[in-house]
């Protein structure tokens, strides 16, 4: 059977025999991650239907599930794994992929093949500059006073020898708990890393971690470290080990009937993805945008003011110092336009929005989806609310290409707020 079962969001899988299908024992791990991570698919008759999740999830006997997600109608996997890690670039600001761009050559390769490199790509720059050292308290019998004398050692081990001093002294070394979790998923990674390119770069950031120890559980030990300012260059170099650990570290789930994953929402990564992308132009611009605010509610109880009821989250609000420009929603779903263009969005996604337009006082709502070959020919669409008083906003849509590299935006109304962000 193949190594990686490849696979498209919402894709229905069989189970059974088949070289496209899963084993009914992987079925039930995937069951099992299921109950863990609610939405992630569900078991019908002899399949499993896939849901908003993407990534990886390891199947156990070497056997991976590669889920990629779906822009359109058509379900091409290069281009899909090109969308995944093009989001992932911009969500988690990760500047280890070629030129800062997905190229084709990563497009092609399976994902799991994928991620080995960038973690060990993201090895490359601490090695070259030298792993992180910290002290540690070392104890031993030198030939010269280093540290503190120990007294009762020396009296007790060495009384009559004039060459040992028991001394205890700091050491400052690279076997600490930041490498130890980067060598952990260094070892996890050495049976994944295919190809000339990675089994060569593993070679070499194995012997740059020999004085390192290595640890039993490198995911929990990652859970426990504290980001300071002595280690920010091994922030990249770090989400990747967290990411590696949690896929395939042997000792992560020991006993457990589910699969080791490495999932992400995407209605959450879409949503991460285009606020990075907007707050760099926002910020050029001189505006704020804030992510998930959640600074107002829709109702008061009536005669207290002061008790306030739904409270509101608007996955973005674009400010010009403290006044609102627009609020905005992002939804990883499939736009539809009608006979003449207009694109069409979901009614309620449009009650959504119109309810924070009543809440804000702000003159434009904005629903961001992304943008698929289906909507050629679109034009810019915008919708009156009803508003209150005098104040009656306007509800954009505006589509995202996932499939550019700036995530630039697709039929924005000219003269919008969020026009000038594109």
């Amino acid at each position: 059977m193949a190594r990686t079962l490849t696979s498209i969001e919402h894709q229905v899988l069989p189970v059974g025999s088949g070289s496209n299908a899963l084993l009914p024992a992987e079925a039930e791990r995937l069951a099992v991650l299921a109950r863990h991570r609610p939405g992630f698919c569900a078991l019908g008759h002899r399949s499993v239907r896939l849901a908003q999740f993407v990534g990886l999830v390891n199947l156990g006997g070497g056997r991976m599930l590669e889920v990629l997600p779906k822009v359109g109608e058509r379900a091409d996997a290069a281009r899909a794994r090109g969308t995944l890690l093009r989001l992932l670039r911009w969500a988690y600001d990760l500047p280890v992929f070629s030129e800062g761009g997905v190229g084709h050559g990563l497009r092609q390769r399976e994902l799991l093949d994928v991620f080995v490199l960038a973690y060990l790509r993201a090895l490359l720059p601490l090695v070259r500059a030298g792993l992180a050292r910290r002290y540690r308290t070392e104890e031993d019998d030198l030939g010269v006073m280093r540290g503190r004398l120990l007294l009762r050692r020396q009296v007790a081990a060495h009384a009559m020898r004039i060459d040992r001093i028991a001394c205890r002294f700091d050491e400052l070394t690279p076997d600490n708990a930041w490498n130890q979790v980067l060598k952990a998923a260094l070892l996890a990674v050495k049976p994944w890393a295919r190809g000339l390119a990675s089994a060569r770069l593993w070679l070499e950031m194995a012997a740059a971690f020999d004085d390192v120890s290595p640890c039993r559980d490198g995911l929990a030990l990652h859970a426990t470290l504290t980001p300071d300012r002595q280690v920010g260059h091994y922030a990249a170099a770090l989400r990747w080990a967290g990411w590696i650990l949690r896929l395939l570290s042997p000792d992560v789930r020991a006993g457990s009937g589910t699969a080791p994953e490495l999932l992400f929402d995407m209605n959450k990564l879409f949503e991460a993805a285009v606020a990075t992308r907007l707050r760099k132009r926002a910020s050029a611009l001189g505006l704020q945008l804030h992510v998930q605010r959640s600074d107002r509610h829709l109702a008061h109880l009536e005669g207290d003011r002061g008790k306030q009821f739904f409270r509101l989250r608007p996955d973005l609000v674009l400010c010009a110092g403290d006044a609102v420009l627009a609020v905005a929603d992002t939804k990883w779903s499939r736009l539809e336009m009608d006979r003449v263009g207009r694109l069409v969005p979901g009614d309620s996604h449009a009650y959504q929005l119109n309810a924070y337009a009543a809440a804000y006082p702000c003159e434009e709502a904005v629903l961001i989806y992304p943008w698929h070959d289906g909507l050629g020919g679109a034009h810019p669409t915008s919708f009156r609310l009803p508003g209150a008083g005098a104040r009656k906003p306007v509800l954009h849509v505006v589509c995202v290409d996932v499939e550019d590299e700036a995530l630039p935006l697709r039929a924005a109304a000219a003269g919008t707020s969020f026009a000038r962000l594109g």
